[in-house]
Order: structure tokens, then sequence, then C-alpha cells
């Protein structure tokens, strides 16, 4: 039951967040991240802004905002992430007291937001 509320939040939220406010300037646009090498099993702590590069992963955070839910206060963001070994992009959510809902992770990296930084 409370996987499908996320579930609807995340698609309302989607929904909401389509508007063209929410790429607007005014939005903070650098974050603190997680990044897992599990490769190595070795976690890094990163601050990442605009065009920043993490060894063979490019990110380009295009939206990173608080938003009210129903119990709690998220942080989100929107970040594009284009991996220069395999030439893979891809383009998602990060929502930093919901992990479950993070999408990227591949073979070296696992990727969690733990907040937007203005």
């Amino acid at each position: 039951m409370l996987y499908l509320l996320k579930i609807l939040f995340l698609i309302s939220f989607l929904l909401i967040s389509s508007n063209a406010k929410l790429l607007s300037d005014d939005h903070i646009k650098s974050a603190n991240l997680i990044i897992l090498d599990k490769s190595s099993s070795t976690k890094y702590n990163l601050f990442i802004s605009n065009n920043s590069i993490f060894r063979s992963l490019n990110f380009n955070i295009i939206s990173c905002k608080f938003h009210n839910f129903e119990k709690y206060i998220d942080q989100i963001a929107l970040i594009k992430i284009t991996n220069t070994l395999d030439n893979s992009e891809f383009t998602g959510w990060f929502f930093s007291k919901t992990e479950e809902l993070n999408k990227y992770s591949d073979k070296i990296y696992e990727i969690r937001l733990v907040n937007c930084v203005n």
C-alpha cells in the first residue's frame, strides 16, 4: 500500500512539475550526491553543479528543489547523466528521502541525492 502511495505521489509530482515554472532560473542548480563505486566498494560524497565531471560521468543539474509531499518535505533533483565510456545518457529524478525511486544504477556506479545546495 505504501509503495502504491509513493508511486501515486511520483506521478502527481511529475504531472505538476511539467509546468515550465520548475525549469526556471530561480531554482537551485547544485547538489550533494553520494556516488558508490561498486567495483571498489568506495563511497564518494560530491558537490555537483552544472556540467560537473566525476571520472566517466558528466552531470548536468536541470533543477534541484524542495517539494512538499503530504507527510514530509523531500528534496528532488532532475539530473542528466552522460557516461563517456559507453556514450549512454540518462535523465531522471532523484529524491533525497525516498531512495527507492532513484533510477540510476549501472554496473559500476550507484548514485543517490543527499540534498540541494544554494
